[in-house]
């Protein structure tokens, strides 16, 4: 089966699980929660009963495998499921003409996969193990911060750190996933700044790694990051790697 037939299959699921399960907030209210995660409710208007089941995301964007190199064009689209947590990832860019380049990714029952495909047909990278898992980890939670509701998640334990920063463990991971979150000057969720692996030459090494939230507008009717960006700090200096664009945001 095509990346693009796993995708639809794994999206059905994901949605099967996000109606079947409605998420069920904890009873500790947003006075626990660190003060700019509490201040970041108050600028999105958002409360324990605005519960957020799962999302569909149309997106376009670009990537680039280095420093220097080109970007390669892509659409995509991404599916959320807030409990139990998941999402997966399709893109599509076209390589050379008349050859296109499909990737996927997802984060499901807590294992990462990133899988990639030229024509659909030849593999280029399938990569598992615990170092994706922590990567998709890190991605998953860093993304759905943008659904407010998600700050209450019984999976995540908050940790104030200053008036502009919280740092959030998921609870039970294995491998460990923490990240600290920065909130700008308006109160919003700015980025997610973790250690993350990166493929270096085709060994994984922990990198410090920045998932960045911006342009916060009215999509879909809520207010959302129109734009997201990863970003590894190397030696020789920052690395923008991905950029996407966030055109429509369905909620399930």
């Amino acid at each position: 089966m095509g990346l693009q037939g796993q995708f639809e299959e794994e999206k059905a699921e994901l949605i099967r699980l996000a109606r079947l399960r409605p998420r069920d907030l904890p009873a500790a209210n947003a006075s626990n929660l660190p003060a700019p995660v509490r201040r970041y409710l108050e600028i999105a208007h958002a409360s324990r009963n605005d519960v957020t089941q799962g999302a569909i995301l149309e997106q376009r964007g670009a990537i680039r495998a280095a420093p220097g190199k080109p970007w390669m064009p892509f659409t995509a689209e991404q599916v959320y499921a807030m409990e139990p947590p998941g999402f997966v990832w399709l893109a599509k860019a076209r390589v050379a003409p008349l050859v296109w380049m499909t990737a996927k990714d997802q984060f499901i029952g807590g294992a990462g996969n990133m899988h990639i495909r030229l024509a659909d047909l030849v593999t280029v990278a399938n990569a598992h193990g615990p170092e994706i898992d922590q990567g998709a980890g890190l991605r998953y939670w860093g993304e759905v911060l943008a659904f407010p509701d998600m700050v209450f998640s019984h999976r995540l334990r908050w940790e104030s750190l200053d008036a502009h920063r919280a740092r959030f463990t998921v609870r039970d991971s294995d491998p460990l996933v923490s990240a600290v979150t920065t909130f700008s000057a308006d109160g919003l969720p700015s980025a997610t700044h973790a250690e993350r692996y990166r493929d270096a030459g085709g060994k994984r090494v922990l990198t410090l790694w920045s998932g960045l939230m911006k342009e916060w507008r009215m999509i879909g009717g809520r207010l959302f990051p129109a734009v997201w960006e990863s970003v590894w700090h190397l030696d020789s200096g920052d690395f923008l790697a991905v950029k996407i664009e966030n055109l429509s945001v369905q909620s399930l």
